[in-house]
């Protein structure tokens, strides 16, 4: 059986969150053509691509200093602890939200400053990028697309075990939204491959 570890981020431009978990990935069963009913239905098993459970590796923050310090060194930053981030969790993939516009715009750019920061250091590494709208995010981990951060929290510490037996409630926010980007990359990796039995 294959390991394949994920890196989710929550990315932003004054702190960064990071989730790295790992699952047991069965090999692909062969080539061989799926029956009809299995490409027209629901029919394969949700635990069809992985086996064991999710085993968290890592979680935390990335600091990248304070307000005041202008953004372009922030996101050199953001690069340069990224870049030593991978190089020691070794993932294949990485998990990051979409962009998305919510109240401010001004915060939506500064998001995407540095979830573009974070895909270039990705696609440098060779990394595999999976993004996922943010409501999808919280309903692959908590069951609701309007979750609030504290039932993402939750449940989090529900999937997974954290280090040390801290609760998720004491952990910051920006790491377990990170883990639940992550997670969302866990079902998307169990659930059936529409692409392929669409054929």
């Amino acid at each position: 059986m294959a390991v394949v570890r994920i890196l989710g981020i929550d990315p932003g431009t004054l702190v960064v969150g990071f989730g790295c978990v790992e699952i047991g990935v069965r090999p692909p069963s062969g080539d061989a053509p799926r029956p009809l009913a299995m490409r027209a239905s629901n029919a394969v098993p949700a635990a069809a691509a992985t086996a064991g459970p999710v085993r968290l590796c890592e979680l935390g923050v990335l600091r990248l200093g304070g307000r005041d310090a202008e953004l372009p060194a922030r996101l050199l930053e953001l690069a340069e602890q990224f870049r030593a981030l991978v190089a020691r969790l070794l993932p294949q993939e990485l998990a990051i939200e979409q962009a998305f516009y919510g109240k401010s715009v001004q915060a939506a750019l500064r998001i995407g400053e540095a979830r573009g920061v974070v895909l270039a250091e990705a696609a440098r590494a060779g990394l595999s990028v999976h993004q996922f709208a943010p409501a999808r995010v919280k309903r692959s981990v908590a069951g609701s697309g309007a979750a609030s951060k504290q039932a993402v929290a939750a449940m989090v510490g529900q999937f997974v075990s954290l280090p040390g037996g801290p609760s998720a409630a004491r952990l910051p926010a920006d790491a377990t939204d990170a883990v639940a980007v992550a997670l969302a990359r866990v079902e998307e990796r169990s659930a059936p491959d529409w692409q392929s039995l669409a054929r």
